[in-house]
């Protein structure tokens, strides 16, 4: 038995080390990777760069250039801190948020250790953190939540200090003012880090209601203070980045989902984790650690806002890996007392953790071909995109920032804030609509599944994408970029399919009927809602009603059905005529419409009797 349990310890830090190597080469890999990983990482580098050029990042949000920070600027003034060693990329930011991961690592080991006095249930408890899914595939990028995230739980460990029994060479106050100060920066860091104050306040106030009033008093007066003059300072632009243009839409479908995959990943570790909580609560009084994990569990919650993803649920890992590592140093004990006895069902018990620990190895589940070949694409579609973006003049908008900051491109409008803004009414869109209209954005780029999936990313609103396609054309294909420019006039042309889809306007290259390809550009647009799969059909028939040529397929070839379509929705599509070598002379006609293609019904088109809509007729000699 002894011989099993040692062969399963040693499945279990090889499992650990190998998940540690694959984090330490994915961060690593970012420190010296030039382009966006991540959506949110060009905005950060953005305003980053802005300050090292002295430029504000909180402004009106009505104001020209439309961008401004919606996150406090801690970690974006370390990052421009860091600029003049580093270069205004990625560097200086990656390299904090790589350093913030093992500061917190380094903090579970020091907590972990002090308790238990057990060396390896220390290293797991850092190991597990370090190894985890989610820090693995935050550890390349240049966010603020591990930076915020380091000094939470910095704070959470100072508090942890001085409420821990003293010793002559202790110094408690000093602890407690460090704590306050590290809560303070994380709250400038990230706004939502709120956990860690909660759980120190009340761990101070079930010893001493009146240290716990006064840490509260003096966190929320210098908080509130600095809050107010930086929003003195900024005219009011500090408010507005972090209040009014951080408004987000909650889904609970989103948070049931984020909530599903964190318990399936890590199960293992949040039963002993909850076991391990327990156990301490009945044996002494509750203290900040175990209000910390309240705390982090219950601001699981906010993982339901939209752009939530892994970074909501960073506080809940470093707290359960801490007390994962107090249920290893109790197992630790009972192995010992389990080897001495004789019986076999408690002989069987050092068994058991080694098991479950190797089974939520298995489901932590890295794949780091998933990383290399996202660095790769990423590359690939940065180096074609760069050239065309560095000869092009004027407002750009661009779904990936990233790439305007790092080809000194101005972001003059970030797109997620201000669909956001839009879609709680706080922005009336005229501004990129209109020059959506008049073609005055020399490029808009998206990323490829965006426009078919507006939805989902919301990084753009419906009335931004039915413009685009509308007055803009994709034009060109850069590896993930879509990238659209101004398309020539259409010529207007009004007809209705079944009262649920209308016809704006289209065009023919060439503009008349020959033997070649032609391209028919149509732009349709949706009278309402749809709730079946619709077909469109271009034909061209001879005047007798012969065909000559078809092309009948659904929107985006099937990738965006009708169904997904919005009322009033304009949608840019191209259809290919093969015209052969032998058309012989004679009249033809340009003919569209759109059928149910389970039952083959053509939608009504008012005035026709084959209920297809003739765009042009063409004489062929």
């Amino acid at each position: 038995m002894i011989r099993i349990s040692s062969v399963l310890w040693l499945l279990v830090w090889l499992g650990l080390v190998f998940y540690l190597g694959l984090t330490l080469w994915l961060g690593m890999s970012g420190l010296v990777y030039a382009y966006q990983l991540d959506y949110g990482e060009g905005i950060v580098l953005w305003f980053a760069q802005q300050i090292y050029h002295g430029q504000p990042i909180y402004k009106s949000l009505t104001d020209f250039p439309f961008a401004s920070s919606n996150y406090p600027p801690v970690a974006m003034l370390l990052s421009a801190a860091l600029m003049p060693i580093f270069g205004e990329g990625y560097a200086s930011g990656r390299l904090l948020n790589f350093v913030s991961m093992l500061i917190v690592a380094v903090l579970i080991y020091r907590i972990v250790q002090a308790e238990t006095k057990n060396r390896n249930a220390s290293v797991l408890a850092a190991l597990f953190f370090l190894g985890s899914p989610y820090i693995y595939h935050w550890s390349p990028l240049d966010r603020v939540d591990l930076i915020g995230l380091a000094f939470t739980f910095g704070g959470v460990y100072f508090v942890w200090e001085y409420l821990r029994p003293p010793t002559t060479d202790r110094r408690p106050l000093l602890f407690l003012a460090f704590g306050v100060l590290c809560f303070l920066f994380a709250l400038y860091t990230k706004q939502t880090l709120m956990a860690g104050p909660a759980a120190a306040f009340l761990a101070l106030w079930m010893r001493n209601r009146r240290q716990a009033i006064l840490f509260a008093v003096v966190l929320g007066a210098i908080g509130g203070a600095l809050f107010l003059v930086i929003n003195f300072l900024t005219a009011g632009g500090f408010y507005l980045g972090l209040i009014e243009s951080n408004v987000s839409l909650f889904l609970v479908d989103q948070l049931v989902a984020q909530l599903i995959t964190f318990a399936t990943t890590f199960p293992i570790l949040l039963l002993l984790a909850l076991w391990s909580w327990i156990q301490r609560v009945r044996a002494k009084p509750i203290g900040v650690l175990e209000w910390y994990a309240v705390a982090a569990i219950a601001m699981l919650s906010l993982a339901g806002r939209i752009g939530a993803w892994e970074n909501y649920f960073f506080e809940a890992i470093a707290i359960l890996c801490t007390f994962l590592g107090y249920q290893f140093a109790t197992w630790s004990v009972l192995r010992v007392l389990s080897l001495r006895n004789t019986q076999y069902a408690t002989r069987i018990t050092p068994l058991i953790l080694p098991v479950l620990l190797l089974i939520q190895l298995a489901l932590m589940n890295h794949d780091p071909w998933i990383a290399a070949d996202l660095m790769a694409r990423n590359y690939s579609s940065n180096q074609q995109l760069s050239p065309l973006l560095q000869r092009t003049q004027g407002t750009i908008i661009s779904e990936d920032m990233g790439a305007l900051a790092t080809n000194g491109k101005s972001v003059d409008y970030y797109t997620y804030q201000y669909s956001m803004l839009a879609r709680s009414a706080k922005w009336n869109q005229n501004w990129e609509l209109n020059g959506l209209r008049e073609g005055l954005f020399p490029l808009v780029i998206l990323e490829h599944g965006t426009r078919e999936n507006v939805d989902h990313y919301r990084r753009f609103t419906r009335e931004f994408v039915s413009t685009l396609d509308r007055y803009y054309a994709r034009t060109q294909t850069a590896g993930k970029y879509e990238i659209y420019t101004p398309a020539p006039p259409l010529k207007l042309q009004s007809a209705n399919f079944g009262n649920v889809i209308a016809l704006v306007g289209w065009n023919l290259e060439p503009a008349t009927l020959q033997p070649v390809i032609c391209n028919l550009t149509i732009v349709w647009q949706a009278k309402r809602g749809m709730d079946r799969r619709y077909k469109a059909f271009v034909l061209v028939e001879r005047w007798d009603g012969d065909k000559v040529t078809q092309d009948d397929r659904e929107p985006r070839y099937g990738n965006y059905p009708t169904t997904r379509w919005a009322a009033n929705e304009m949608v840019r599509e191209t259809y290919t005529l093969n015209i052969s070598e032998d058309l012989s002379p004679g009249k033809y006609v340009l003919k569209v419409g759109w059928y149910d293609p389970e039952t083959d019904d053509r939608l009504e088109v008012p005035g026709s009797q084959d209920n297809a809509f003739v765009l042009a007729t063409y004489e062929v000699k």
